[in-house]
């Protein structure tokens, strides 16, 4: 009996030794995965200017014609959908601005507050699947990277702070990937802004925005050069994608609010393209039948007769009256259009419109070298980044079968 227990002892050691070996061999030879957005980069911004260096990766792995994003086309609503594979109903990040009425409380980029609360954030984003399941993660900065969500955060992880020089990101990143302890990151966000900044301020088509993309590529440039001198070239997955595209607006199709309704009986949380308004109680039908005898240049819904397709009117921080402007249409008021105009671009409108489509470009180990792919919508991304990890994905709206003839591996 004794000599039976024993003899099952050193199987069951023999196993877990060699279980040990096999996953600490797979972590080693598990190829790494960076994903990198670049707010605001349209897909013929690769035929604006001298791109060399977004060049090599086309010609070296896969470019889609372009990327769908969901609906609003927004930088939180989308870069949380990128790491989540979720709409926007599913996830809970509606809007860059929004009220919870559970809560009674405003989140927006300018409450940084509100911003870091990790209940705002539903789903199961990419660095919370790797760290549950053994893989570490650090983020360069990323939409809900600062939260602590479901009790986690990436190993790594830094405030966003967008006076940070993109070389000195890049080196952050290198110097990730180059650790050589248990702490070193096989899934690492990073984050541009310059492109969508000079959007906004100057229009789409600015010879600011040229030189803006000229710039970022001579910073992919850098990333490209960077991982070739420390050895992470040819074990390293990157992901490029966007959250949106970006217009000019029509001033003379400028929808004044203020003109159609009294403001005192709504709060509006969103303006722009799309404008989330809750009525005051008992205003409802009111506001909606001015908004609806009014409507021109923009589509006015109830929350329950909003396109299936917007995947937003499932969650109950979607306000009761959604307005959706006609591109290149923008809600503001009379008085804030006199007083700062319009910016140079916007974005936020369908997502279905071709001004709004964005990129994916990605070259590595586990993709296929110079193939050009269709369209598909960014919540398929979660599921191949999971895929290329070797991670068991969260349930979510993806799906690998989309973007699996992209993937090598």
């Amino acid at each position: 009996m004794r000599k039976n227990s024993m003899s099952r002892a050193i199987i069951v050691l023999i196993v877990l030794i060699v279980l040990s070996t096999s996953l600490s061999i797979s972590a080693k030879d598990r190829n790494a995965v960076v994903l990198i957005s670049i707010d605001g980069f349209m897909p013929e911004y690769f035929e604006r200017t001298e791109t060399p260096n977004f060049d090599r990766l086309i010609r070296e792995g896969v470019l889609s014609d372009y990327l769908i994003p969901v609906f609003p086309t927004l930088t939180f609503t989308n870069h949380y959908s990128i790491v989540t594979g979720l709409y926007p109903e599913n996830h809970g990040i509606l809007s860059n601005t929004m009220y919870d009425p559970e809560w009674n409380a405003t989140f927006s980029l300018g409450n940084r507050e509100e911003l870091v609360k990790g209940r705002w954030y539903e789903g199961e984003p990419l660095w919370v699947t790797a760290e549950n399941q053994g893989v570490r993660t650090a983020s360069m900065f990323w939409v809900g990277s600062e939260a602590e969500i479901a009790g986690v955060r990436p190993t790594r992880w830094n405030d966003y702070d967008g006076s940070i020089p993109h070389e000195q990101r890049i080196d952050s990143v290198i110097t990730w990937l180059s650790l050589e302890d248990e702490t070193r990151p096989d899934f690492i966000t990073l984050y541009f802004s310059r492109v969508d900044s000079y959007g906004h301020r100057h229009g789409p088509d600015s010879e600011e925005v040229t030189q803006a993309i000229a710039d970022m590529d001579r910073d992919i440039g850098y990333l490209i050069s960077e991982l070739e001198r420390t050895g992470h070239w040819e074990t390293t997955n990157l992901v490029i994608v966007s959250d949106h595209g970006m217009a000019a607006p029509d001033e003379d199709k400028a929808v004044f609010l203020d003109e159609i309704i009294d403001l005192d009986d709504v709060r509006v949380v969103g303006w722009g393209p799309v404008a989330m308004i809750r009525p005051n109680e008992g205003k409802k039908e009111e506001v909606y039948r001015q908004l609806k005898e009014a409507e021109d240049s923009y589509r006015v819904y109830y929350r329950e007769d909003l396109p299936e397709a917007y995947r937003i009117g499932n969650h109950r921080r979607t306000p009761e009256i959604i307005m959706v402007a006609d591109l290149p249409a923008v809600i503001t008021s009379r008085s804030n259009f006199e007083r700062r105009g319009l910016l140079g671009g916007y974005h936020g409108w369908d997502h279905r419109e071709p001004e709004m489509r964005t990129i994916f470009l990605a070259r590595g180990p586990g993709f296929h070298e110079a193939k050009r792919v269709g369209p598909f919508e960014l919540v398929h991304i979660y599921e191949m980044i999971c895929y290329l990890l070797d991670l068991e994905p969260a349930p979510n709206d993806g799906s690998l079968n989309e973007v699996r003839h992209m993937i090598r591996k």
